[in-house]
Formats: C-alpha cells, sequence, structure tokens
C-alpha cells in the first residue's frame, strides 16, 4: 500500500512541480521611486514551497532576484506545507509547521509549483489567490504603485541571555477604510538554514533555505484588530517570544503585516525587522 501511495505523489510531484523559466524582469522599469517624505506602500510575497519540490529552488532564486530588484520593499517567506515538505529521513530540520499546513489551508492549493500569493490579493483575471512564477513580477510592480492607507512601526527588543523578544507593533491609519475584519499577524522567520532539498541535479544536502516560516506569534490567519478604521486611530499592540535553542539568533527576522480578514483577504502594509539589530 506505501508504494502504491509513493507511486500517486511521485507522479502528482510530474504534473504539478512545473518546470517555468523565471521571468524576474520589472515590467518596463519597475515602478517610481516613491515621494522619501510619505510613507512607503510594501508589498509581502508568500512563497509554498517543500524539500521535496523539484522546481522549487528555481522559484525562490526568481523571488531573491525579485528582492534584489526591490529591496525593502518587498518582504519574502518560504512556507514549507503540503506533501513536498514532508523532510527526508537524513534531513536535519523539519521546515513544516502547523501555522503553514493552516495559511496553506487558507490561502488555497496550489495547481502546480512553484508557486506564490501576492498581498493575498485576487487579481483580476485570476481565479485564486496562488500565482505561478512568471507572474510575480508584473503584479508585484502594480501593487507598489500602490499608495500606502497604513503605516507599520514595527519594532524588536531581544535579550541574547534569555533569548526573549519583545515586540511592540504601532499601527497608524492614514486613511479612513472600510474593513470586514482588520486584523494584523506576526511571523517569525529564519533564514541560511543548511538542510537537503530536492533539485533538477539530485538532491542535496547543504541547500541554503531562505526567508522560512518557523512560527506564526500572533494567530495564523492574525489577531483582530479593534480601536476602528478611521483615520488618524493608532493600534499599539506587543508581544513576548522566546527563539527556541536550535534556532540562530542572527538568522532569525520577524515581519508584521496588516490585512483583512474577511472574504478579501488583502494585505495593505507590511514590515521586516532584523531580531539582533
Amino acid at each position: 500500500m506505501k508504494n502504491i501511495i509513493f507511486t500517486f505523489f511521485a507522479t502528482l510531484c510530474l504534473f504539478t512541480c512545473d518546470e517555468i523559466p523565471p521571468d524576474v524582469g520589472t515590467g518596463g522599469g519597475g515602478p517610481t521611486p516613491p515621494d522619501p517624505t510619505e510613507v512607503v506602500r510594501k508589498v509581502l510575497i508568500e512563497e509554498f514551497t517543500g524539500v521535496r519540490c523539484v522546481n522549487c529552488p528555481a522559484g525562490s532564486e526568481a523571488i531573491e532576484q525579485l528582492l534584489d530588484i526591490h529591496g525593502d520593499r518587498l518582504v519574502a517567506v518560504s512556507i514549507h506545507a503540503g506533501f513536498f515538505a514532508i523532510p527526508y529521513n537524513e534531513s536535519l530540520y523539519d521546515l513544516k509547521t502547523e501555522d503553514g499546513s493552516n495559511v496553506l489551508s487558507l490561502l488555497g492549493d496550489p495547481i502546480g509549483f512553484p508557486t506564490a500569493v501576492i498581498n493575498r490579493k485576487l487579481f483580476d483575471g485570476e481565479t485564486g489567490l496562488q500565482l505561478g512564477r512568471t507572474k510575480w513580477a508584473g503584479l508585484i510592480d502594480q501593487e507598489l504603485t500602490q499608495k500606502a492607507v497604513a503605516k507599520l512601526d514595527f519594532n524588536a527588543d531581544y535579550d541574547s541571555s534569555s533569548r526573549e523578544v519583545e515586540f511592540d507593533v504601532d499601527l497608524e491609519y492614514l486613511e479612513t477604510l472600510s474593513l470586514d475584519n482588520p486584523r494584523l499577524t506576526i511571523y517569525i522567520l529564519e533564514n541560511n538554514i543548511q538542510d537537503y532539498q530536492e533539485t533538477p541535479e539530485g538532491k542535496i544536502s547543504d541547500y541554503n533555505h531562505k526567508h522560512v516560516l518557523r512560527d506564526a506569534i500572533t494567530a495564523f490567519d492574525g489577531d483582530p484588530l479593534s480601536n476602528g478604521t478611521t483615520i488618524g486611530t493608532v493600534e499599539n499592540l506587543s508581544y513576548s517570544y522566546t527563539l527556541p535553542d536550535d534556532w540562530v539568533a542572527s538568522n532569525v527576522n520577524a515581519i508584521a503585516f496588516f490585512h483583512n480578514g474577511g472574504d478579501e483577504k488583502d494585505i495593505l502594509q507590511v514590515e521586516e525587522l532584523h531580531i539582533e539589530e
């Protein structure tokens, strides 16, 4: 029976882990640089990946190129979830998390891999949030042209002796918004995790996994915001988190993002910070 199941998923991988040439162009020069006196709109790309996905490294490489183009205006997280994220027997780490699996269920299963969700937005002409990598560059450019409607001040105080992190978030509405269910989510990420990964050249033991979702400090679908969405309103939130002993603190980042939690899940602002700064 196990052989039958393995054959089924191996066949599924061949048909859904599609090899598509990367397209990381900026749509004719990219978005107009923002006015430095204004709050900058930033974009979150949530990549879904796994150690058993042969073509996912190509998607990850495309994201690194997009980060080089856009700098800190683009924030990336790699979420190991689904069948392709099941670790190998020889894997040093299990990068698949319960939060990541829940986020995948929330945002919908992809048709194929590599795949990512951009600002959790359902773009015109799309039937779902999951997008193949040939679409990432143009839609990121499109989102970066949008005006910022909220300001996020995101800060962390890390105690290296206790490994405890204190997070403070101030969210200010720059416009009066009509939202079904405004929420805030905080992810903890770890960079530069060396472990096994399937690639077109075969399985390698020292692949560099970046932007890996390790945990969500809030609920996986965000914590509700309660102060209203009128222009000038400010939300102040605080969280505590202790880093596990096997995480490398110097490789840990956190991201906070403000989003809708209703049928429309659009992310309206995101910020990233390094724990040890």
